[in-house]
């Protein structure tokens, strides 16, 4: 009788336990996508892509790193407090991107293609106070320029950046 209330026992705590830890393992497996997060629409020259916003330096730190893809027309965009040179690499980045560096009044102001993993920093020639993150090709496939506008929607304008 000893044994099979042993049993029992165990198989209890151990499907109690994988109950418990599944969660979190699944969560250790990867990151998400970026259809997953919060995004905003943003327009420029026409074109409306959606955007996960990075306005914190831990969001700013982790970027798009080991994501496996984007979605269409999806992107990230960063913030940062004021103006200033801002400085990008790829480390632990699978995706090609391509960068627009964007000035406090929403003018891109420098693109660059980036390829994955690369340690090459890209760093913005004027200072800025924004820089998006696409798809590699994006801006070229969408007419998008130096000198091009981008609007944002009033939910990134009142975001508290840190």
């Amino acid at each position: 009788m000893e044994l099979s209330s042993r049993i029992a026992r165990s198989s209890y705590f151990r499907n109690v336990l994988l109950l418990v830890l599944t969660p979190t393992l699944w969560s250790c497996t990867g990151h998400s996508n970026i259809s997953d997060e919060i995004t905003y629409e943003l327009n420029i020259h026409n074109k409306k892509p959606r955007v996960e916003v990075a306005f914190t330096q831990k969001e700013r730190t982790i970027g798009l790193m080991f994501r496996d893809k984007l979605d269409s027309d999806h992107g990230m965009l960063f913030i940062y407090p004021q103006e200033q040179n801002l400085s990008f690499w790829m480390k632990n980045t699978r995706i090609p991107l391509s960068i627009a560096f964007i000035n406090s009044s929403g003018t891109i102001t420098q693109i660059e293609p980036m390829a994955p993993y690369s340690l090459t920093s890209h760093t913005s020639k004027a200072e800025v106070r924004f820089a998006l993150e696409m798809e590699e090709g994006w801006f070229r496939k969408n007419g998008i320029t130096v000198g091009s506008k981008v609007d944002f929607p009033p939910e990134i304008k009142n975001l508290k950046v840190e």
